[in-house]
């Protein structure tokens, strides 16, 4: 029984691929270890979509190797660089990408060491890393084609996982122990268009929200142009989906979001804000913005904060733009500096941490659920868990100082102070 572990880098839904790739060798009688000091071999499940995840991705698996561990490599960055590979790093083992997962221990038992890329399905599993939530990856692909983005090349165009097979899945993560369901996708709005149907992920959603023992539904990476009234009819209505939305809209400008491709432009980004603000109570935006892309004058970027300072945005991500060869933004003239680039990326966040500690502030006092996960990672004298308005990974916590838990478990907490984008309360 040959023993591996993995190393997963990049999205969350580089992660499903990565619980799935654990499961189909497990399954073919290897052994996982968590630690991978005590593995036969290493599999580096990597990320290319920016330049810094590339080097990174190189960085990890020129480590291993050091350390006399065999390593293969999969994910998007043998999409991104092909065959190439094979030459530039002759002592990897094996380079699969997307798609091939499945053949893994056939290739690994022939000696192959090139899997090519295949884009035609979604991966579907039960082993989850992340106990009582999992990331459901309902489509592979995008077919928006923003200027500054890769997806396209590396990941394919959009192909949507069955409704039937979507539903099997959650009942057994379910059955597994999992409480909450994460929806994620490249463009969850687009989920089902190409199966032709029109609200796609409105249906899922009411298909899913019966099974026993979910009790969360959240909604990550929704792309403006995608959001409709009949979805969010679904989030004030249905208990089980958090008061919550990932709405990444990059920019508000139209000068810039039309050099950066972006399907809609800003009335897309107008009209989403516009519908939640109007249909739905209570619900958490979270957003992803981008500054210094090609456009972006002084005027540009003066809109933008503007926004960020209106207060619509709870949770945010700011990045700064990375010129990706094999792009059409990278074909324009970049004229900021990344002085200048790092510059605006700290303003926005300076106006959004200001406002989040307001929005935090008004839950003092106030009864909330709470998932409690686990101790708080720098203490065992503190529990950690999340409010339907938190996801994982991206957004704060509620740090629990009184009180004792199952992990895994539901809680009410009463919230007793707030620090920048953290809760502090105790269970009652």
């Amino acid at each position: 029984m040959k023993r591996f572990s993995i190393v997963s880098l990049g999205c969350h839904k580089n992660l499903v691929d990565s619980e799935f790739i654990c499961e189909t060798l497990m399954n073919s009688g290897y052994s996982l270890e968590a630690d991978p000091a005590y593995a036969d071999c290493v599999i580096v499940n990597t990320c290319s979509f920016l330049t810094s995840a590339v080097e990174e991705s190189i960085q990890t698996i020129l480590e291993l190797l050091d350390q006399g561990k065999e390593v293969l490599c999969t994910g998007c960055l043998v999409s991104r660089y092909g065959r190439d590979l094979v030459t530039e790093l002759p002592e990897v083992a094996l380079f699969a990408g997307p798609g091939t997962y499945q053949g893994l221990p056939a290739a690994l038992s022939q000696g192959e060491k090139y899997l090519s890329p295949l884009f035609g399905g979604v991966v579907k599993r039960s082993f989850v890393t992340t106990g009582p939530f999992a990331y459901l990856k309902v489509s592979e692909g995008c077919s928006n084609h923003c200027h500054y983005c890769l997806i396209p090349s590396i990941r394919g165009e959009l192909v949507s996982k069955q409704p039937r097979d979507i539903i099997d899945e959650c009942s057994t993560l379910a059955a597994g122990g999992v409480k909450e369901i994460i929806l994620i996708a490249q463009d969850l709005g687009s989920y089902g268009k190409d199966l032709g149907h029109r609200e796609g992920l409105a249906d899922l959603i009411e298909r899913i929200s019966p099974i026993d023992g979910i009790e969360w539904i959240r909604i990550m990476y929704m792309h403006p142009d995608s959001l409709s009234e009949a979805l969010l009819r679904v989030i004030g209505d249905n208990p089980k989906v958090c008061p919550y939305i990932d709405l990444p809209v990059q920019h508000v400008s139209d000068k810039v979001l039309r050099a950066m491709g972006r399907k809609g432009g800003a009335e897309a980004v107008r009209r989403a804000i516009d519908l939640l603000r109007s249909m739905t109570e209570n619900i958490w935006i979270r957003s992803t913005i981008m500054v210094g892309h090609p456009g972006e004058d002084e005027q540009a970027f003066a809109e933008l904060e503007d926004f960020i300072s209106q207060g619509y945005i709870d949770h945010l991500g700011v990045f700064t733009y990375s010129a990706e060869e094999g792009t059409r933004s990278c074909q324009m003239e970049d004229r900021l500096g990344e002085k200048v680039k790092t510059g605006r990326k700290e303003r926005i966040m300076a106006r959004q941490q200001e406002i989040s500690r307001k929005r935090l502030r008004t839950l003092l006092r106030t009864r909330i659920p709470v998932l409690v996960e686990g101790f708080h990672p720098e203490t065992d004298l503190l529990l950690k868990g999340r409010a339907s308005f938190q996801a994982p990974d991206v957004d704060g916590h509620v740090i629990i100082n009184e009180g004792t838990a199952n992990f895994g478990s539901f809680y009410d907490v009463e919230i007793i102070d707030s620090i920048e984008y953290d809760l502090i309360g105790r269970i009652v």
